[in-house]
């Protein structure tokens, strides 16, 4: 009976600030944002929670109730009380005990099922997942104070008066029926190149046949011509000695009495350039090459290219006739084109626009077993489309053995193996290498590799390391292996081995000994990722033997390099010379490079999870799978026996896992749910549970909820106007979002730039040995603290040096890529032609700056696409600390303009992701004020009192004059209407609201952040019905204040009045000689600025508190009355 209220006729509310007695321990559900599926309640009940200072309406709860405990049995009855309540989510507690007896505390919750984080002076046992930041529970939380000259604030409303006035005087406004949805955007046209084949009228029907007819003869003539020829004899001689060649009969039948078939092939087999020839011939043959329409997906680019280049050269013809290819930026195709070589993501763009694939005969999905995310997606997709197009086949190509789980999924469909050959390949693991190798580990020869250098300087920013999961898995296998049959040596070398770094002085010695001792052939190293590759190149390029192009041609291959260099991996090196190609795991399955007989395996792979709980991607080096190790290994026997070195133990590959996480398990879900909606599939939650390997629900939760905060899904999940549009440009939803504002705005020129910047490879360069000077190249971009600006000024400057024919030169001086400069100025036409088939603008040139050139304006619109990655700018005597919703305290990259500056003059850095690396960093960050943020951020809603603001679902607190707060409000909600009125009716000139557009630049540009963060606080409503109207203001810490010499027996007046003990001070000395000073009473503490002396800062403390206690109402002898009778009266409804 003790969790219920007092009769409501004897109740009396405590005040939500001060109860007599601290309770030590409450129960309270969690809130919505931190739960996995709560229900919302059916009637709303006010609670207050002892550690939280805020008042809000929750689910149908009674009143936390306060109870002690002595020892651990109490805590287990406690624990046993929450778990059998069918309402309360978790407990919370802020005694000091329970933070010192915290690990007893927690392994008792895990044995009764429970959950238990310690979050600073906090603890946490709950029933659900807990995250590793609460914001709700920082005492440190910064709450903005906005402070806006009074003269801009008049200059702002009068434009916006004259905004309104005309606003309500015109009667010839856009009409209703033109806000349809189905004006919201003009058709997109399909991609070209993806063979898609409108139905004509019947009446032409005839015709069409006649004329495909003959097509389909010329088809089979040209075809003929060439397998009769010498070349084309010799040819199919190559052909034939393939394994997949030896079966074309069997799959070819195979395909002919299934709709689904699922083909399993070792790597090199032929699968992937054969298979789609055999159904392009056999159509051919049957004079029905004209009606056939093969498209066959790859993974990645580089992939669709080079097999489409291959096929065509089998079929000795010119890339663009029967055979095409179509990537982003990229595409050749003809009018005979039959089969058509194309990324996952291309295919799914013309599903957005025919679902039924109308004119397609053959769908190929390849590489199905690195599932991929896009791949997963087809998958669903075409299960559901099957049904409805029964002539449509189906084939599923896989390079691992696991084809009955994609068999399965498809109702029991074929399965086929092609056997392949590989020529005997040699292992040699690390212990291995170092037995025959006589090279010795230490621990300072691979501390000192070049690719260690960036994560240990950024180490040095985290208090204390953890242990990694790459060493987690080596410590538990190396604890089992005793290595007795190696030498000493070796023993003492596996002993110092560093499972954590690369080991590229190992992979320097490894490749003298090959170039120097063994046959003719090429190597094939994997690295990690490309920074390792770029970093092992620098240090190999320096060498003697590899700088020497008469003995080494040394490569690189990544998915993002361009077309030229994708070729040169292909080709034969000169005689005497051997090519190595330092590769990440795109070599594994994707490419084929003939010529290799050595192959490197660093064993590790650079892969992306999500945390959902945390909604935060991590960014490590993982161990691969052993299906990964095997096919790197099969690399070294392609055309003759090779060699394969692990530069790891064999125990540690004994612990591998089997098969790589699918990537729709480990990666955040917004694309994929957007798409999800764009293509009308019900509820997302649902369709993906029809998945290969459903993803977890928390998972798609997180993305739906990020869909909604930026506005593209409404509350009950339906597109928005900006949806829809989001859902139909090829790129992640912020960069959209982005780019569609800077239509609007007229400032799409820069725009254009930073979203093609932030799709490709970093443009900034910072090779190891010329550091300083590449810094100092990009900080001549970086003025005003925005790594996006920085970026924008890099680019004009090379589109300068192109008009001068001075490109190469001009990247060289300012260390910059010119592939991702190049692919950054591609990117911009793509992008400008998406757009303008949309319709939000004319496809001018002069469109994309009609803004004119506003930096202040670009500044809010990288804002605008953005948000909510917000992190708070907090000083401190030497430096700033940053804070986000979701994680707290995180780390500036390395690599930005930001992470250089000591001070940054704005309150807000919205930043393009957050990574964790050990630590959470944020990458491309652009420094906004607070006018930019409540704008061009997301929804804001009014706070407990008149000018008092709130974002993110109040993570986000902002106190200004009332008059200031509803300039802002008014402002937003009409740049809000007239961006969505735009949406609507992309005809709409914008530029008839001219006075509103004037009231947002004057304010984004002028605002001079003169505001402050204050600490561990909120303001409420004045107490007492008279003081309603009362604007609560923050309490003058001068002399003749509350501040002044009576604060602190004011405060003292009104705690024993109420029966409470007197407060105590702590008072701490500052590293500038200040002191500062924390007042605590009934459990809680408030702290005081920076003061001269100890005196002050104790009495600097008190008013502080006192301020706290009113909500900030003007403190007089009356009001300290009036708070000690609430005080005394909330402490005889507590006892």
């Amino acid at each position: 009976m003790k969790d219920r209220l007092p009769p409501p006729s004897l109740y009396v509310p405590p005040h939500p600030r001060l109860r007599s007695t601290p309770p030590d321990y409450t129960f309270h559900p969690l809130p919505l944002s931190h739960t996995q599926s709560q229900k919302p309640p059916l009637l709303p009940t006010r609670f207050v929670s002892a550690y939280d200072d805020s008042v809000s309406e929750v689910a149908s709860l009674p009143e936390p109730v306060a109870f002690h405990c002595a020892n651990l049995d109490e805590w287990r009855r406690n624990l046993s009380m929450l778990l059998r309540d069918p309402v309360k989510q978790e407990v919370i507690s802020r005694e000091k005990k329970d933070r010192r007896d915290f690990d007893k505390l927690a392994a008792l919750a895990t044995s009764l099922g429970l959950y238990s984080q310690a979050y600073a002076k906090v603890v946490v046992f709950s029933k659900i997942p807990l995250p590793n930041y609460r914001f709700d529970l920082d005492d440190k939380r910064p709450l903005r104070e906005v402070s806006v000259h009074t003269d801009l604030v008049k200059r702002v409303d009068a434009y916006l008066k004259d905004h309104l006035s005309k606003k309500s005087k015109r009667t010839n406004g856009i009409p209703a029926n033109s806000f349809s949805r189905t004006s919201s955007t003009s058709s997109m046209a399909t991609d070209e190149g993806l063979l898609e084949q409108p139905e004509l009228p019947a009446a032409s029907k005839t015709a069409l046949d006649k004329i495909l007819w003959q097509r389909s003869l010329q088809l089979r003539e040209r075809q003929d011509y060439w397998e009769k020829s010498v070349e084309g004899q010799r040819m199919l001689e190559c052909r034939r000695c393939l394994p997949a060649y030896k079966q074309r009969d069997v799959v070819l039948s195979a395909i002919s009495q299934n709709q689904v078939i699922v083909v399993s092939g070792e790597t090199g087999c032929g699968k992937t350039t054969q298979i789609p020839q055999f159904i392009l011939e056999s159509e051919i043959e049957a004079n029905r090459g004209a009606l056939c329409s093969i498209i066959c997906t790859q993974p990645r680019k580089i992939s669709a290219m080079s097999v489409s280049e291959r096929v065509a050269c089998e079929r000795g013809e010119p890339l663009g006739e029967s055979v095409g290819y179509k990537v982003r930026l990229e595409g050749v195709r003809g009018r005979d084109t039959r089969l058509l070589f194309c990324t996952t993501g291309i295919l799914l763009r013309r599903l957005l626009v025919d679902r039924s694939l109308r004119g397609v005969t053959h769908v190929i999905v390849d590489e199905i077993h690195e599932r991929g995310m896009n791949e997963d997606f087809l998958l669903i997709i075409l299960k559901d489309l099957l049904p409805r197009r029964p002539e449509l086949k189906l084939i599923l190509m896989s390079a691992t053995l696991d084809a009955e789980l994609f068999s399965s999924y498809f109702g029991g469909a074929g399965v086929f193996h092609i056997p392949g050959f590989t020529y005997p390949v040699g292992s040699y693991f690390l212990e291995d290498i170092l037995e025959m190798s006589r090279y010795r580990l230490t621990p300072y020869n691979q501390i000192d590799d070049y690719g260690q250098e960036r994560l240990w300087k950024m180490n040095k920013q985290i208090p204390r390391k953890r242990k990694s999961q790459i060493a987690s898995v080596v410590e538990d296998a190396l604890r089992a292996a005793d290595f007795k049959e190696f030498s000493p040596e070796t023993r003492d070398s596996l002993s110092c081995w560093n499972p954590d770094c690369i080991g590229f002085n190992l992979i320097e010695s490894l490749l003298c000994h090959i170039c120097e001792n063994e046959r003719p052939g090429g190597i094939l190293v994997f690295m990690t990722g490309w920074d390792d590759i770029s970093s092992l190149k620098d240090k190999l390029q320096i060498h003697p033997i590899f700088s020497d192009p008469n003995r080494v041609m040394l490569l690189a291959c990544h998915g993002s390099m361009a077309s030229f260099e994708q070729r040169l991996i292909f080709e034969e090196p000169a005689s005497g010379v051997r090519k190595i190609v330092l590769a990440t795991n795109i070599a594994e399955t994707s490419i084929t490079i003939n010529d290799v007989a050595f192959v490197i395996d660093c064993g590790k792979a650079k892969e992306t999870s999500y945390d959902a709980l945390n909604n935060t991607p991590c960014l490590l080096p993982s161990w691969i799978s052993k299906v990964s190790a095997q096919q790197r290994r099969g690399r070294a026997g392609r055309v003759q026996p090779g060699q394969c070195y692990h530069l790891y133990p064999k125990c540690v590959y004994d612990a591998f896992s089997e098969y790589q996480l699918p990537e729709i398990l480990r990666t955040p879900l917004q694309s994929l749910c957007l798409q999800i909606k764009s293509l009308n599939f019900g509820t997302i939650s649902e369709f993906l549970s029809r998945a290969l390997q459903s993803p977890e629900l928390l998972a798609v939760q997180k993305a739906i909820e990020y869909l909604k905060t930026i506005g593209a899904l409404d509350e009950n999940e339906q597109l928005t106007a900006l949806g829809r549009y989001l859902a139909k440009l090829p790129m992640e939803p912020k960069l959209g979002k982005m780019l569609i504002l800077g239509a609007i705005l007229g400032c799409l020129d820069p725009i254009l730039t930073v979203a093609a910047g932030l799709s490709v490879r970093d443009p900034f360069l910072t090779p190891l040995d010329k550091k300083d000077l590449a810094e100092a190249a990009k900080s001549q971009f970086s003025r005003d603290h925005s790594d996006h600006l920085a970026l924008v000024r890099a680019y004009e400057g090379y589109k300068r040096a192109e008009e001068e024919a001075g490109v190469y030169d001009y990247c060289w001086k300012n260390f910059l890529s010119i592939q991702s400069m190049r692919a950054v100025d591609s990117l911009r036409k793509e992008f400008f032609s998406l757009l303008k088939d949309t319709g939000l603008i004319d496809g001018t040139p002069a469109t994309c700056k009609s803004g004119g050139n506003d930096e202040n304006l670009t500044r809010a619109v990288i804002c605008y696409g953005l948000y909510p990655g917000i992190c708070s700018v907090v000083h401190n005597e030497r430096a700033f600390s940053l804070k986000t919703m979701e994680d707290g305290q995180v780390l500036l990259y390395s690599n930005s303009v930001n992470a250089r500056e000591t001070k940054i003059p704005y309150p807000w850095l919205v930043f393009n992701e957050k990574i964790k690396v050990n630590s959470i960093f944020v990458r491309d960050s652009t420094a906004v004020s607070d006018s930019v943020l409540i704008l061009f951020g997301g929804s804001v809603s009014k706070g407990d009192f008149d000018g008092h603001l709130k974002m993110l679902g109040g993570y986000l607190d902002f106190f200004m004059k009332p008059a200031v707060a509803e300039m802002y409000q008014t402002l937003k909600k009409e740049l809000d209407e007239l961006i969505q009125s735009k949406l609507l009716n992309p005809k709409m000139d914008i530029q008839a609201h001219r006075d509103l557009l004037l009231a947002v630049r004057l304010l984004v540009s002028e605002d001079r952040c003169d505001g402050s963060f204050v600490f561990g606080r909120q303001a409420l409503k004045p107490l007492g019905t008279s003081a309603v109207s009362t604007q609560p203001t923050l309490v003058s810490r001068t002399e003749s204040g509350p501040g002044g010499d009576n604060s602190k027996s004011q405060l003292q007046t009104m705690l024993t009045r109420a029966g409470h003990a007197a407060p105590m001070y702590k008072t701490k000395q500052l590293k500038n000689s200040k002191f500062q000073s924390t007042v605590e009473f009934n459990g809680t503490q408030i702290m005081g600025q920076p003061c001269s002396n100890k005196k002050t800062a104790e009495k600097d403390a008190a008013a502080e508190a006192i301020r706290w206690l009113m909500g900030g109402a003007k403190e007089s002898h009356e009001h300290v009355n009036h708070m000690s009778n609430l005080l005394k009266r909330s402490k005889k409804v507590h006892l």
